[in-house]
């Protein structure tokens, strides 16, 4: 599979746990769309960390954002209830990723979260799925248990440092969607 293909793939690939939600196709939200959010998160907060003085490279943090779920085009959007229990989930995605050709550094970074860019890249992937889960609801779906659920990851995350110096800048962006 080439570039082209696995972005055309993304494009058209609609996150499996909203339909598992009730969430019509024709609605749902496709993995470019989820990635480029968490890219365009990604650099605000990071922007917001560094008026902080945190060390961190916004540029890097959004492009490790875009590029988190590639490997989706390669092996389908797995459910949060598989990925979750699926042991080598890493191992695939790294083999997707390897074979579109891809360099290995941005998703290591991005699942080791050892960096500043790829502890927000990961946050950011949890708060666009929560802001989604937030539209969704305005709509009438039902995904209370997956807005409780991202809620409890994203206040745990924000009581972390780095995150815990901007947790009024986050909790600000998020009340504009509620």
């Amino acid at each position: 599979m080439n570039i082209e293909k696995a972005i055309i793939a993304s494009k058209n690939l609609v996150r499996t746990g909203w339909m598992q939600n009730g969430i019509p196709p024709s609605m749902g939200e496709t993995v470019a769309s989820h990635s480029f959010e968490a890219a365009v998160l990604a650099y605000l907060i990071s922007l917001e960390l560094k008026k902080k003085g945190i060390d961190i490279n916004p540029e890097r943090a959004s492009v490790i954002a875009l590029f988190h779920d590639l490997g989706e085009s390669l092996l389908g959007d797995l459910p949060k209830w598989a990925s979750d229990r699926v042991k080598s989930k890493n191992e695939i995605e790294r083999e997707a990723i390897k074979e579109l050709g891809l360099p290995l550094d941005l998703f290591d970074e991005y699942e080791s979260r050892k960096t500043n860019e790829g502890l927000v890249a990961k946050f950011c992937d949890i708060l666009s799925t929560y802001l989604q889960a937030i539209r969704y609801k305005k709509l009438g779906f039902k995904v209370d248990s997956i807005i409780e659920t991202y809620e409890r990851e994203i206040e745990l995350s924000i009581n972390t440092f780095p995150l815990s110096t901007i947790k009024e800048f986050i909790h600000t962006l998020i009340n504009e969607y509620k």
